[in-house]
């Protein structure tokens, strides 16, 4: 045997094979590729050495497969790149994708304790892939603009959670409806911003929660945001979301140019891309004059003060579910915003239902569709 000399570099082309008769347990290098080794069966030491007698790295540390990960830190197959402690963990693919022990175990169902938050709410369970969440607004009332719930509406009306037990609501006025039902949404609720200035304590100044520069200079209120910080899978290819966009400016401000508008901002800081990622065919945002916004109401609605009658007339309407996706690349860090906010004034309520957030091992199409 050998003695083992100083570690030295071990990806080196062109090694011959060593003559000599190696022993047990030791893997050697075959000169062929930097991820081909063989085992040996003659002797009793388990040090790994190059044909010029440097040791090389013991095979537990070594990333095979080039995905981050080795058998010391977890990794269960390292032949294989999308199989790691980082991964998601598909609950289709019959595949142990996260090396967790159990196949097809994503964590999930979060949502379904007393106090989930509003990322457990949209079905964002796992923390090795949230490094951050807040939330944002102009006033401080706006907190009452959010939330958790497991249904909304009157009992029947189909507005219960995708996936889970519960889903995240965002809005510019109060979540809860009140038995005064539509008079609530119109004319509205006025989160007034005494620091922002302006018609009702409006800005048309940062922070724009309208992603498409430059700013057009309209007056934005009412902003109420759901903020994370992420980190695709090392297995992900994209993701995707179901939200819902109820809005009582329908139908007096139906083609008007308020548009009380629903945005998914992507910061994509490597991709170096900031953009909306919900629209519709035409690229319209999520608001009343949107192809999906459905004039007249054919969803089910009832009980949330979007859909009743004010002094005989309908005050409020809504898009039914859809679900938007987009590409990102595995491991990415990347922000996502879901941002609501009424635009010219600060009232007439808009709110969106966000849920059933999902990670995608396979490409997506980006865009948003009725699902």
């Amino acid at each position: 045997m050998r003695p083992a000399k100083h570690l030295a570099p071990w990806v080196v082309a062109g090694l011959a094979l060593c003559a000599c008769t190696p022993d047990t347990g030791t893997f050697y290098w075959d000169g062929i590729a930097q991820d081909t080794w063989a085992s040996d069966t003659s002797g009793t030491d388990t040090s790994v050495y190059d044909t010029s007698g440097y040791e090389l790295p013991d095979m537990a540390h070594v990333d095979n497969d080039g995905d981050g990960w080795t058998p010391s830190t977890g990794d269960c197959n390292d032949a294989e790149y999308a199989v790691n402690p980082g991964a998601y963990d598909d609950p289709e693919n019959g595949v142990d994708d996260n090396c967790d022990g159990v196949m097809d175990s994503p964590i999930r169902d979060c949502d379904c304790g007393a106090l989930p938050t509003l990322a457990e709410g949209m079905d964002l369970c796992d923390p090795a892939f949230i490094l951050g969440a807040n939330t944002n607004s102009y006033a401080s009332a706006a907190g009452t603009g959010r939330g958790v719930r497991a249904d909304y509406g009157t009992i029947g009306n189909a507005l219960t959670p995708r996936y889970g037990c519960k889903f995240s609501m965002v809005g510019t006025g109060p979540i809860e409806p009140s038995i005064a039902g539509c008079a609530t949404r119109q004319p509205g609720t006025d989160f007034y911003n005494p620091g922002g200035g302006g018609l009702f304590g409006c800005t048309s100044t940062e922070p724009d929660p309208d992603p498409t520069p430059p700013s057009d200079g309209a007056l934005i209120c009412d902003t109420n945001q759901i903020m994370l910080q992420l980190k695709a899978p090392t297995n992900a290819a994209g993701f995707s979301f179901d939200f819902l966009y109820m809005s009582a400016e329908y139908p007096e401000w139906v083609g008007e140019g308020f548009n009380d508008t629903f945005y998914a901002i992507l910061d994509r800081p490597t991709a170096g891309e900031h953009l909306n990622i919900s629209f519709d065919d035409f690229g319209a945002e999520i608001e009343v004059d949107n192809a999906f916004f459905e004039d007249p109401p054919t969803t089910n609605i009832n009980g949330t003060g979007y859909t009743d009658f004010y002094i005989g007339e309908i005050c409020g309407s809504s898009t039914g579910w859809l679900r938007t996706a987009w590409e990102i690349d595995p491991g990415e860090v990347f922000n996502l915003t879901f941002s609501i906010h009424d635009e010219g004034d600060g009232i007439y309520d808009s709110m969106v239902i966000i849920d059933n957030f999902q990670w995608s091992i396979e490409p997506v199409d980006p865009g948003t569709v009725i699902i």
